[in-house]
């Protein structure tokens, strides 16, 4: 079967590729989809979801962008979400290789335009300092007035 790249494959420059990779797929769990050979450079996959990583001094010296010096944490001001069928187990496991999250597992509702969702998530911090947020909807329900009414006080504006 011919490997396919999804639409959007956020990539994160590595300080470090053989830590990263080491994170990435024995703590996280992530498949290798595509490596060629020894280069410091692989796509990853998760439930469907894909990242790329990459040495970011041997891959991001391609014209016409060359990143400055890169300074840690990467990825600072976001963070990728990548929803699992099991974060539960998912939590667990990486707890149990030794690795500690950056937010610990916790409950919460997010609004989606048409519903309120409770999800259940944990984030982490990767060797470079990109966050990974795995998540878990467990359940829905309508979105009530008192919801948009938090919603206005938390946003300071009208919720759809």
């Amino acid at each position: 079967m011919t490997f396919q790249i999804n639409p959007l494959v956020p990539e994160l420059w590595c300080s470090d590729f053989d830590v990263s990779m080491n994170f990435y797929t024995a703590i996280l769990g992530f498949d290798v989809a595509q490596q060629r050979g020894s280069d410091p450079h692989a796509y990853l996959a998760l439930y469907g979801a894909q990242i790329m990583i990459a040495h970011w001094k041997l891959d991001g010296n391609w014209a016409p962008w060359l990143p400055e010096d890169m300074a840690h944490p990467f990825g600072r001001g976001m963070n990728l979400q990548f929803m699992v069928p099991d974060v539960d187990s998912l939590y667990k496991s990486v707890r149990s290789r030794g690795a500690k999250p950056l937010i610990e597992i916790y409950e919460d509702e997010i609004w989606k335009t048409d519903c309120m969702d409770t999800r259940r998530q944990f984030l982490i911090s990767d060797p470079d300092g990109y966050v990974v947020r795995f998540a878990q909807s467990l359940r829905t329900r309508p979105v009530e007035p008192e919801d948009e009414q938090k919603l206005r006080a938390r946003y300071g504006a009208e919720s759809n």
